[in-house]
């Protein structure tokens, strides 16, 4: 076999895991410890991999990770990549005991003055050094936007309760630009429009924010309706945060007990408030698990298949609605809660063993994980028959990666808001043509982004506009160890092989990434896409993507 040939066919086996192969990813990036990353830092010369090393030795909570940045001097500034951010690393690093050097400090303010310090991102690292007692005040109010409020508030969260507390409690009964929580947090005074535009942005911050389990108080803040109340996504985010209060108020069991509690009109909507439901009343929880289980949305469906403490007597028949639901999230829930119910070895067995015959590659796949637990000598899993979709990626994959030229999708965003995609189809050419026929099919087009976390990602492609759900099928992962750079465009994935239509784009280096999620390639001029990524809102609006070429 010829050598490029033998290369692709050792990756493809790599990628699909099968039993004795060899490990895509490097140890260091497989299983990292601070032994392994502090050698690595001590012999990276180049930005990337100084990145890298500080990046895992604070992941590591290391107090040696700024021994990555060692030996770099003010006249590096100059070469260091602009959108390679520092700013939440040398804070991450100062916070778990690093002391920057004087050597160090030169080089930090050597990039300042070449303009490579973002200033909200120094902001928000700043913020969590003073809440920590590390530094005595805030840099200079930077200007508020829907981004920047995202930002500090990220930044904010990342602070123990104790210090947010009595801002979190009384500083955000409206949404005024009165609220003394902007100059709290870094921000010049917002006006109105910005307030409404980062709503739903704001909403999800202080419901993620709010610990677990939460103090009763978090819940019986008192103030008018803000104008995303109603907003699915932004309750979306609020019934995940009150899932965490675990003990019943009665206001709430009111609530919980109407036609349609706490707005939830949906069927998804009341799958993800079916947590706190539990909590608040049992009874209700009861009767709205019951029909999300017999219901049509799949979605909802798997939320309340988690919501079941043991199986249920019907379990064959929820097995046979399982089998044939369009959304994987229900066949992996269902999957994984044998072994959550505690059933019996040989039972779980009984159970899984049909799914290995599943038309779906990734059921096939959860399910000989599950039994390779109770049983090391499951075979491998014969792959299922092509689906009509199945071939016709394949078929765009293979024109794709023979024409071996780059695909360019753009993507406008509401507010006449746009950038675009350069995806490499010889890298992962099934994952890049799943997406070129989604949005040939229109399928993106007026979605909303329901994932934007500052100096990381942002997330789009979920049918419901909420981080659920797919196209009603998987595409399998195409890893690489391809880096995870600013600006690269990978799959969101809730397992391997579980891709279909959701994706993200970094907003900085994320080499944890590497090797795990299927890297499709990254946005073009950088420097336009990141000025749009890191000011969006969450929940802006999806207008179109389309496929510029081929």
């Amino acid at each position: 076999m010829p050598q490029p040939d033998r290369a692709r066919l050792e990756r493809a086996i790599q990628r699909i895991g099968a039993p004795g192969a060899l490990a895509l990813v490097p140890l260091e990036l497989e299983k990292p410890t601070e032994a392994l990353w502090l050698k690595q830092a001590a012999s990276a010369k180049f930005p990337r991999e100084r990145f890298d090393a500080l990046f895992f030795l604070n992941r590591l909570k290391s107090p040696k990770a700024l021994l990555a940045l060692d030996g770099l001097t003010p006249a590096d500034a100059a070469a260091w990549p602009k959108h390679l951010r520092l700013e939440a690393s040398i804070a991450t690093a100062r916070l778990n005991g690093a002391e920057v050097s004087p050597a160090l400090q030169a080089f930090l303010e050597a990039l300042q003055k070449a303009g490579k310090v973002d200033p909200v991102r120094a902001q928000a690292a700043r913020l969590r050094l003073v809440m920590a007692g590390k530094e005595k005040e805030l840099l200079p109010p930077v200007p508020a936007t829907a981004g920047t409020i995202l930002a500090l508030m990220d930044a904010w969260n990342r602070g123990p309760w104790s210090t947010r507390r009595d801002l979190a409690l009384k500083a955000f009964t409206s949404l005024s630009p009165e609220s003394p929580a902007w100059a709290r947090f870094g921000l010049g005074r917002p006006d109105q429009a910005t307030l409404d535009q980062a709503c739903v942005g704001i909403l999800s911050r202080l419901g993620e924010g709010v610990p677990k389990p939460a103090p009763v108080e978090a819940f019986e803040v008192e103030g008018g309706p803000w104008p995303c109340s109603n907003s699915p996504l932004a309750q979306w985010y609020g019934f995940q945060a009150l899932a965490k209060l675990e003990s019943p108020l009665p206001g709430l069991r009111r609530l919980m007990e109407q036609d349609h509690p706490l707005g939830a009109s949906s069927a998804l909507l009341l799958g993800a408030l079916l947590p706190a439901m539990r909590i608040q009343s049992p009874e209700q929880a009861d009767r709205v698990r019951a029909r999300l289980l017999a219901g049509s949305d799949p979605i909802a469906r798997a939320a309340a298949i988690e919501d079941l403490p043991a199986p249920p007597a019907d379990l064959d028949a929820l097995t046979r609605r399982v089998w044939t639901d369009s959304q994987f999230e229900t066949q992996q829930t269902l999957i994984q809660s044998y072994a959550r119910w505690k059933l019996p070895v040989q039972d779980q067995k009984t159970q899984l063993r049909p799914w290995l015959q599943h038309p779906n590659w990734t059921c096939r796949w959860e399910a000989y994980r599950a039994l390779l637990k109770l049983d090391p000598a499951t075979p491998w899993p014969a792959a299922p028959e092509p689906t009509e979709t199945d071939r016709a990626i394949l078929k765009e994959a293979t024109r794709l990666a023979e024409r071996g030229k780059p695909v360019r999708l753009r993507i406008s965003l509401s507010g006449k808001r746009s950038f675009t995609l350069r995806l490499d189809p010889t890298v992962a050419p099934m994952n890049v043509a799943n997406l070129v026929l989604l949005a040939r099919k229109g399928y993106f087009n007026g979605r909303l982004v329901p994932r934007v976390v500052s100096d990381f990602v942002v997330q789009m492609g979920s049918p419901f506009d909420t981080m659920d759900g797919g196209p009603g099928y998987t595409v399998r992962c195409e890893n690489s160890l391809d880096w995870y750079g600013p600006g690269s465009v990978g799959m969101a994935l809730s397992g391997k092989d579980t891709g279909g239509s959701q994706f993200f784009i970094t907003t900085n280096a994320t080499p944890h990434l590497t090797g795990r999620y299927t890297r499709l390639g990254e946005v073009e001029d950088l420097d336009h896409a990141l000025k749009i990524l890191d000011d969006l809102e969450l929940g802006a609006k999806i207008v179109a993507i389309k496929v510029l070429e081929p």
